[in-house]
C-alpha cells in the first residue's frame, strides 16, 4: 500500500527536487492536489452525463478523455525544467472542462462555474501573478460568453437535467458543496503543518531557538573565560616583569660596584643586556595593549580631527628635523577619541620611526566618502616592497632589524585591530625608494557588533 501511494504521489519525483527550493516543493504539491481533484470531477461530469442520456454523446466522450489527459500530464511530466508547462497544460485543460460541460447544464446558470474559483487559485499559487491575472480575464469572459448565448441564442439547454427542477437543485446543492469543500481543501494545505514551507519555517525557528539558546551559554561562557583571562594576563604580566626587573636591578648594582673596571666588550654587553630587558619590558606591555585594543569602550563623542592630530603631534614631540602638514581640512566625526587617537599617534610615530631621509615629511589628508572618511598619512620614507604590504600589519612582524629599529612589531596590529573593529578597514600604497601613503576608512556610523561575537573578540 505505501509502494502504490507513492507512485501515486510521485514521491520520488518529489525528492528530485532540492530540499532549498521550498517554492518548486510548493507548487508540485499543489499540482499534485489540483490534478486528482480535477480529474475527479471531470470524470464525474462525464459519467453523470452519459447516465443521463445514455449513450455517449461528444461532451461526456470529450470530458472523459480530458480527465484522462490531466492525469497523464501528472504522471508523464519527468524534468523539472517541463514542470511550468505541465501546469499551464493542467490549468488549460481544467479550464475546457468547466466551459464543455455548460452547454448541456444552462451556460451561465450552470453552478460548475464555481470551479473557475478554484482554477483561478491555483492559477496564482502555480504559475504566479501574471498567469493568475490571464485566467481571470479567461474566467470572466467565459461567463460573459455564456451569458450572451443563455440569453440571446438557443445553443444552451437543460438536456443535462432533462428539464428536470428537481435534478437542477440537487446539481446545485451537490456542486457547490463539493467546489467549496475542493477550494477549503487546498487552501487549508497552505496554512497547515503539511505545507512543506510552512513545516520548513517551523523546523528552522526550532533549530534557531535552539541555536540561540547555545548561543546565549557560549556568550556567558566567553564572559566568564574573559574575566579569567584578564586576571591571567595581569598575573602573568606582573610574573615576567619582576624578574625582568630584578636583572635590571642587579645589572645596575654590577656596573656600579665594578666602576671603570668594566670596559669594551665586557660594557657593551652589559649595555646589551639592559636593552634587552627594556625590550622585554615594552613587548609585554605592547601584547597587554593589543589584547584589549578593542575591548576598551568609551562613549562616542564630535571629535574635531584636526585638533585631535595636532595634540597627538605635540605629544609625540617631534624633533626640528621632522615635519608633519595638515594638507587638507579635516572633518569633525562621531567617534571614539581615544581609539583614533591611538590610530594617528601610531601611524605618524610610524612614518617618523622608520623614515630614513634627513628631513623627515608627514602629510596628513582627508577625502570624504558616502558613508565614511578615507584618511591618508603620507610619508617621505625608503618605502615598502608590496611584499610586505599585508605582513605589516601582522603582530611581531617588522622589516627592520630590531637592533637598528627599536621596535615591538604590535603597533601597526594594533591600528588594524581598533580600525577594523569601528567598521573600517587599513591597507598601504607604497613601492620601494618612493615613501609610504597609509591609508585607512574610518566610518560616519560604528558598525553594530552581535554580542556573541563581542564576547568572542574579548578574548582574542
Amino acid at each position: 500500500m505505501r509502494k502504490l501511494f507513492s507512485i501515486l504521489f510521485r514521491r520520488k519525483f518529489y525528492e528530485s527536487i532540492s530540499q532549498d527550493d521550498l517554492m518548486s516543493r510548493q507548487r508540485f504539491t499543489l499540482f499534485r492536489i489540483f490534478s486528482y481533484t480535477a480529474f475527479l470531477a471531470s470524470i464525474l461530469t462525464s459519467i453523470q452525463i452519459y447516465e443521463t442520456f445514455g449513450t455517449a454523446t461528444f461532451i461526456s466522450v470529450m470530458l472523459f478523455l480530458l480527465s484522462f489527459a490531466l492525469v497523464l500530464n501528472f504522471f508523464f511530466v519527468n524534468r523539472l525544467e517541463r514542470l511550468t508547462k505541465s501546469y499551464s497544460l493542467s490549468l488549460i485543460v481544467a479550464f475546457l472542462v468547466i466551459h464543455i460541460q455548460a452547454y448541456n447544464a444552462g451556460g451561465v446558470l450552470n453552478t460548475g462555474t464555481i470551479y473557475m474559483a478554484l482554477l483561478i487559485l491555483t492559477a496564482f499559487m502555480l504559475l504566479g501573478a501574471r498567469a493568475g491575472k490571464w485566467f481571470t480575464g479567461a474566467a470572466i469572459l467565459n461567463i460573459g460568453y455564456f451569458y450572451y448565448l443563455t440569453e440571446y441564442t438557443s445553443y444552451i439547454n437543460y438536456d443535462l437535467f432533462q428539464n428536470k427542477l428537481d435534478l437542477i437543485h440537487q446539481d446545485a446543492l451537490t456542486t457547490f458543496i463539493l467546489g467549496l469543500f475542493l477550494l477549503a481543501a487546498q487552501s487549508n494545505y497552505l496554512n497547515s503543518s503539511k505545507n512543506v514551507i510552512i513545516e520548513r519555517i517551523t523546523q528552522q525557528k526550532d533549530e534557531l531557538a535552539m541555536s540561540n539558546f547555545r548561543l546565549t551559554e557560549y556568550a556567558g561562557s566567553l564572559e566568564k573565560t574573559n574575566r579569567e583571562l584578564d586576571k591571567f594576563a595581569s598575573i602573568v604580566s606582573h610574573d615576567l616583569k619582576a624578574p625582568l626587573r630584578a636583572i635590571g636591578n642587579l645589572t645596575g648594582w654590577i656596573e656600579e660596584d665594578a666602576g671603570d673596571l668594566l670596559k669594551g666588550d665586557i660594557k657593551a654587553n652589559f649595555e646589551m643586556i639592559k636593552q634587552r630587558v627594556k625590550r622585554m619590558d615594552e613587548l609585554i606591555e605592547a601584547i597587554l595593549a593589543y589584547s584589549k585594543a578593542d575591548r576598551v569602550q568609551t562613549d562616542e563623542e564630535m571629535v574635531d580631527v584636526d585638533k585631535l592630530v595636532k595634540d597627538s603631534v605635540d605629544f609625540i614631540s617631534l624633533p626640528e628635523h621632522v615635519k608633519v602638514n595638515i594638507r587638507t581640512k579635516l572633518p569633525v566625526v562621531s567617534s571614539d577619541r581615544t581609539r583614533l587617537s591611538q590610530v594617528f599617534s601610531n601611524l605618524i610615530d610610524n612614518a617618523i620611526k622608520y623614515n630614513d631621509k634627513q628631513e623627515k615629511v608627514v602629510d596628513i589628508t582627508a577625502f570624504e566618502q558616502m558613508d565614511g572618511w578615507i584618511f591618508s598619512v603620507k610619508d617621505n620614507g625608503p618605502g615598502i616592497e608590496e611584499l610586505y604590504h599585508e605582513k605589516i600589519f601582522v603582530i611581531f612582524q617588522t622589516l627592520n632589524r630590531r637592533d637598528d629599529v627599536e621596535s615591538t612589531g604590535v603597533g601597526l596590529a594594533i591600528v588594524k585591530k581598533l580600525i577594523e573593529d569601528q567598521g573600517g578597514k587599513i591597507w598601504v600604497e607604497s613601492l620601494l625608494g618612493s615613501g609610504s601613503d597609509f591609508k585607512f576608512f574610518w566610518p560616519k556610523v560604528k558598525k553594530q557588533k552581535d554580542p556573541v561575537l563581542i564576547a568572542a573578540t574579548m578574548i582574542v
